[in-house]
């Protein structure tokens, strides 16, 4: 039988920071690759059109979320709503109660996606704004 062997080839051996100065410099090259793309996203939101978003948002108000590019606020509102239907639906029975729920939250998202969308593109100008 042969003896396990372990291939110690520098292609197989992960690359490591020769010193604490080499990781402290990658590190903050990765902290600000981090901030130069939230940079970006902030700046690419703060371009958008308050109007565009708003009517967008409130006649379908996942087009607003698609057009600001916010689908983390956009899942939290559908949650949020999504939950309160099925939560006001557990122990319905009624058809019509459970359709008016729904109704009633597509009403709320109708108001709230237009103001949340405007309120995130007015905040980006703000901050876009202060840097200058």
């Amino acid at each position: 039988m042969m003896p396990y062997s372990v291939n110690r080839s520098p292609r197989y051996t992960k690359s490591m920071p020769e010193d604490k100065n080499d990781l402290q410099k990658r590190l903050e090259e990765i902290d600000r690759q981090s901030q130069d793309q939230e940079l970006a996203k902030t700046y690419k939101l703060s371009q958008k059109n308050i109007v565009i978003a708003a009517i967008l948002s409130f006649f379908f108000p996942i087009g607003g979320y698609i057009y600001t590019g916010r689908w983390k606020a956009f899942w939290i509102l559908f949650g949020v709503l999504f939950g309160i239907i099925m939560l006001g639906s557990v122990n319905e029975r009624d058809e019509e109660k459970i359709d008016n729920l729904a109704t009633f939250c597509g009403v709320v998202a109708a108001i709230v996606a237009p103001i949340d969308n405007s309120i995130a593109i007015q905040s980006a100008r703000e901050k876009i704004n202060q840097m200058k």
